[in-house]
């Protein structure tokens, strides 16, 4: 038998049954679950409408670390809806070449924005790479 982890929404509805009747959502009757689970769409919708995720970070070098800021990766939400991938001011290409962004036309950002999935896998593959002084990140780290 396969034991899944529960979801947001049940873990949600859960909590809202212990605490406001005093017993686990498995332990109710369905008309009453499902009030609590009605309960929990509700916040996971609030909560959803008032997120927007504009940026990711991928640093590999752990929390303390001096050079941890320096080697962070960001992949940054563009106003076109897809995602550039950047290291202080410099952009990521598709070929994994690094060029600072400064005064380019729109086209050659453009040719630096990706969907997400991509964005974030170039990142990945980029974060080791990156140096530090006679050094990267991923011969710091052994990978």
């Amino acid at each position: 038998m396969t034991v899944t982890a529960p979801s947001s929404r049940e873990r949600i509805a859960d909590t809202l049954a212990r605490t406001y009747d005093g017993q686990p959502l498995a332990g109710m009757r369905d008309e009453h679950a499902e009030l609590h689970t009605e309960a929990a769409d509700a916040v996971l919708a609030a909560l959803e409408s008032d997120v927007e995720v504009t940026s990711y970070r991928i640093a590999l070098l752990p929390h303390g670390h001096p050079m941890r800021g320096f080697t962070a990766i960001t992949v940054r939400l563009c106003d076109s809806g897809r995602w550039q991938v950047d290291r202080l001011g410099f952009l990521l290409d598709v070929q994994g070449r690094w060029e600072q962004a400064g005064k380019h036309p729109h086209e050659w950002r453009a040719e630096r924005e990706f969907d997400l999935e991509t964005a974030i896998r170039l990142a990945r593959a980029a974060a080791p790479l990156v140096r530090v002084g006679d050094s990267t990140v991923g011969s710091l780290l052994d990978l």
